[in-house]
C-alpha cells in the first residue's frame, strides 16, 4: 500500500473513529507513538479512543488528561513459554482465550460503533485479526519491533493476513514478516516533533548543565532508557569506566519491574569514582536533557526503530548505537552517528572517545543529524502517512458490519 506525506491540514475527510488496542504495563515508546500521533491525526479527521485494562499507566494518563479512553479487560501479562520453553499450561490458557479476548474486541468495537480497530500491542495483533476475520471489523496492527523466530513469528505472520493491513516502523521490522504476507505491510518510518526536539542555544545549554553540576568543559552521553535487562545498562556503566574522569555519563529513566537488574547495575556502578556515571531517575525533560548532552547512546536490542535516536538526532546531538532492528535506518553511520556491532562495548567506546575528542566532529555530526531527521523523521508525515492506511482500510467495500457477538 502507498502512502504520501502531504500535510495533514492541507485534505478535509469525515472524521474516522479508531478503537486503539494496547495492553502494554508502562508509557514506553509504542504507547508515546501513540500520544504524539493522536493530536496530529485529529487534525486529519482521525479520531482515536484507548481501549486498555484500567489498572494500566496508559490508561490513567489518557484519563487524567482528559483523553479519550474505555476500559477493556485485555490480558495484560501473556506468554505460552516457561522460561525457555512452550508451557503446556500456558499454551492451554492462551488458546482458552483465543476466542473470548477477540469477541470482547469485536464487541467494544461493534457496539461502541467504531470505524476500525488499531492494534497497537505484540499480544493484541493475534486477537484483532481473529476478530477482523469472524466478526469482519476492519483491523489495523502497528509492528513495533520485531519478531522472536519460531512460533513467534509465525503467530505474528498469521495476524498479518488476517488484518486489514499492517503498519511497521521500519523495513527491518518488515523485513521479519513472511514473504507470503509482506505485501500486506507498509511502512511508515518513526517520526518526532522537530519543534520540542531542536537544538539548544549556548545559554539554554550552559542551564542545564548548571542544574546538573557538570562544567562546560565535561562531555556528556546521555542514555534515555529503562533500566531493563534487554537494554544492557551494564554496557554503559563498562563504556564509563573506560572512558576518563572528563565524562559523564547520564541515565535517564527507570526499570519497567527489573528490580534485582537495576540493583545488580547500580552495585556495579557505584563501584567507579564518583561522577563517572549518574541515574537520574525518570525524566519529562528529555528534550532539555538533550540540551546538555554532546553524544546520545543506545544499547537496547529489542528494537524496531528507537526513538529516542532519533530524537537526540533531531536535537542535534549524535548518536553511538548497537545495530539493533531500524538503528541503521535511522542512524547514517560516519555521517549522523556510529552504529557498532550488538554488545561491542569495545566498539562503542572508540565511538565515544571519537566524538568526544573533536569538537568540529561533533557539530558536524550533529548539523548532519538534525538535516536527517528534517528530511527523514517528521512527526507530521508519520501522522499523514498513518492516516492514509486507517482510512484506505475503511473504504466502504471493507466497512460492513454484522450483529454483535
Amino acid at each position: 500500500m502507498a502512502y504520501t506525506t502531504t500535510a495533514p491540514h492541507a485534505r478535509k475527510h469525515t472524521a474516522l473513529r479508531v478503537l486503539v488496542l494496547d495492553q502494554g504495563p508502562g508509557l514506553w515508546g509504542a504507547q508515546q507513538y501513540l500520544l504524539r500521533l493522536r493530536p496530529l491525526l485529529a487534525t486529519d479527521g482521525v479520531d482515536l479512543t484507548l481501549a486498555c485494562p484500567p489498572e494500566l499507566e496508559q490508561y490513567e494518563h489518557w484519563h487524567s488528561h482528559d483523553l479519550p479512553a474505555i476500559p477493556l479487560a485485555l490480558p495484560v501479562s501473556r506468554s505460552i513459554r516457561d522460561e525457555s520453553r512452550i508451557s503446556a499450561p500456558r499454551l492451554a490458557t492462551e488458546l482458552g482465550r483465543s476466542l473470548a479476548v477477540p469477541r470482547l474486541i469485536a464487541r467494544a468495537a461493534i457496539r461502541g460503533g467504531y470505524d476500525l480497530v488499531l492494534a497497537n500491542s505484540h499480544w493484541t495483533h493475534v486477537d484483532a485479526a481473529v476478530a477482523a476475520r469472524i466478526w469482519r471489523v476492519p483491523t489495523v496492527l502497528t509492528l513495533h519491533e520485531t519478531s522472536v523466530p519460531g512460533l513467534g513469528r509465525r503467530l505474528r505472520d498469521l495476524a498479518v493476513a488476517g488484518a486489514g493491513h499492517t503498519i511497521a516502523v521500519s523495513e527491518s521490522v518488515a523485513d521479519t514478516v513472511g514473504a507470503g504476507v509482506r505485501g500486506r505491510v507498509s511502512v511508515i518510518p518513526n517520526g518526532v516533533d522537530t519543534s520540542v526536539f531542536t537544538p539548544p542555544d549556548d545559554e539554554a545549554r550552559r542551564e542545564v548543565r548548571r542544574e546538573l553540576g557538570i562544567t562546560e568543559s565535561q562531555r556528556v552521553a546521555l542514555a534515555a532508557t529503562r533500566i531493563d535487562p534487554s537494554k544492557h545498562i551494564e554496557d554503559l556503566v563498562d563504556l564509563a569506566s573506560a572512558c576518563d574522569e572528563s565524562v559523564t555519563v547520564l541515565v535517564a529513566g527507570t526499570t519497567s519491574g527489573h528490580g534485582d537488574y537495576e540493583r545488580r547495575v547500580r552495585e556495579r556502578a557505584a563501584a567507579l569514582p564518583p561522577g563517572r556515571i549518574r541515574f537520574l531517575g525518570a525524566r519529562d525533560d528529555i528534550p532539555r536533557l538533550l540540551g546538555a548532552a554532546d553524544l546520545y547512546l543506545h544499547t537496547g536490542l529489542i528494537e524496531g526503530m528507537p526513538l529516542g535516536v532519533i530524537e537526540a538526532q533531531s536535537a542535534g546531538v549524535p548518536v553511538a548505537a548497537y545495530e539493533a532492528a531500524g538503528v541503521r535506518e535511522s542512524v547514517r553511520d560516519g555521517e549522523t552517528g556510529y552504529v557498532v556491532a550488538p554488545r561491542d562495548v569495545d566498539g562503542l567506546v572508540r565511538a565515544a572517545r571519537r566524538v568526544f575528542g573533536s569538537a568540529p566532529l561533533r557539530r558536524d555530526l550533529g548539523a548532519a543529524a538534525r538535516a536527517h531527521v528534517l528530511h527523514r523523521h517528521r512527526l507530521g508525515a508519520q501522522a499523514t502517512a498513518n492516516a492514509q492506511v486507517l482510512r484506505a482500510v475503511c473504504s466502504p467495500a471493507t466497512r460492513a458490519r454484522v450483529g454483535a457477538p
